[in-house]
């Protein structure tokens, strides 16, 4: 080889060490498989979400939900060609009003919800009836990019993503006096972005595993260039109706781009003013645990704010008295411990829950070839993460539905309680600067 090609090659080399630590990171993200295809399949050309801004939620939530219908109804690959109808029900973006038992007349407030990276609307669909029975209108929304085909996150980044989100908020906010922004994942991130860009516009912020920091952060910030050489991060075969199952390495680079914006946004706002509920997983395969409790202790400026960890191993040292340790285990619903995946899922899911149609069983490298095999074999598993064993003799699968979802949900009552106590646009502007 000639010596004028050495640094395209270091490059190269460089950039495939850097693809496959990301690939690791977005293999526990999505749990999904991750084998290399060599030829090309409609979901790795991008079709759709050419104009973004165009079918965003500007002017009425039912206008956007129309329209993204059609988005999807021209673009979208199904799973199951005979199932493409009720798929597409499934992944739109919806409203949900206040449920029975609310007091008629205007909802008590508008909770905008966002899902996280390769997902759809129906990940949020257990969390907007949450919302509903607190009597709550809930609408969720859909991501650009997301509920088509993989190769359409190469044709949006992560503006689209927050103007759709902030166009949702707005539009919230002509609607109604009291708006609560809640995201899953990378929708957690875009939720607190925006709200620290606009505490004027959102009364409470609630994060559920929340990507705000990740735990290959410093792998997953050069993606970016990683893309020039590796478009495709992941190109696994889909295992799921309501989430992607390849990745264009743009997508990872979008979600930094969101992550550096939510950093400036909060630190030049000098915390986030709005009430802020935190939910995670100490068992988390890909956030940063610490690292997102120490950003909380930091940020949080509204006394109302909330952190709730679940484990299954508590941690020695805990050092902030701000933070409810919640034990993850349930041996009734088989649970040894929750996943990235699992939080804002209701066991009785009919997807991902105790009794779903999917089930989560993981691929190589990450598990064992006889572990998937028992996995998908056996009658009842137990639900975890990785590293960590069923009993002898059981077979075990990815948690995807939390036990204690009732629990949360009553927490999450308990917060928004707080929050219609005293109107935090009213007095955001008065808290005092640290």
């Amino acid at each position: 080889m000639a010596s004028g090609h050495l640094p395209t090659v270091q490059r190269f080399l460089r950039a495939s060490i850097f693809a496959t630590a990301l690939l690791a990171v977005w293999a526990l993200l999505s749990g999904c498989a991750s084998k290399e295809s060599v030829a090309p399949r409609p979901e790795l050309l991008s079709s759709g979400w050419r104009d973004a801004s165009a079918v965003a939620p500007v002017a009425d939530f039912d206008a956007y939900v129309a329209g993204l219908t059609q988005e999807l109804r021209t673009h979208r690959l199904p799973f199951a060609p005979s199932m493409a109808d009720a798929e597409l029900r499934s992944v739109v973006p919806f409203r949900s009003p206040p449920g029975p038992g609310c007091p008629p007349g205007a909802p008590r407030g508008i909770a905008v919800l966002v899902h996280g990276l390769s997902d759809t609307a129906f990940a949020m669909r257990d969390l907007a009836s949450t919302f509903s029975r607190l009597c709550f209108e809930s609408r969720v929304l859909l991501l650009p990019g997301h509920g088509t085909r993989p190769a359409d996150l190469m044709v949006v980044d992560h503006r689209d993503w927050l103007a759709h989100v902030d166009a949702a908020v707005a539009q919230a906010n002509r609607e109604n006096d009291q708006v609560v922004l809640a995201g899953f994942s990378l929708g957690a991130a875009l939720a607190l972005a925006v709200a620290a860009e606009s505490p004027d516009k959102v009364d409470a912020v609630i994060g559920l595993s929340p990507a705000y920091r990740l735990r290959s952060n410093t792998l997953a910030r050069q993606a970016r260039w990683v893309a020039a050489f590796r478009p495709w991060l992941d190109l696994g075969p889909r295992e799921d109706f309501a989430r992607y199952g390849a990745m264009p390495t743009r997508g990872i680079a979008s979600t930094m781009a969101v992550l550096g914006r939510m950093e400036r946004q909060v630190r030049r706002a000098g915390a986030v003013k709005s009430p802020w509920l935190v939910v995670q997983s100490e068992d988390d395969e890909v956030v940063d645990v610490a690292g997102n409790r120490e950003f909380f202790a930091a940020s949080a400026r509204d006394p109302r704010s909330v952190f709730v960890n679940y484990f299954s191993q508590r941690p020695k040292e805990t050092f902030s008295q701000s933070v409810t340790w919640l034990p993850a285990a349930h041996d009734a619903l088989r649970v040894v411990g929750l996943s990235h995946l699992a939080l804002h899922i209701s066991p009785d899911n009919p997807h991902y829950g105790i009794t779903g149609t999917y089930r989560n069983c993981g691929s190589t490298p990450f598990r064992k070839e006889q572990e998937i095999r028992a996995c998908k074999e056996a009658s009842q598993v137990w639900y975890g993460v990785g590293g960590q064993s069923p009993p002898p003799g059981e077979a075990g699968a990815r948690a995807t539905f939390n036990p204690h979802y009732p629990d949360l949900e009553r927490r999450i009552g308990e917060f928004l309680s707080q929050v219609d106590g005293r109107s935090h646009k009213s007095v955001a502007s008065q808290l005092p600067r640290p």
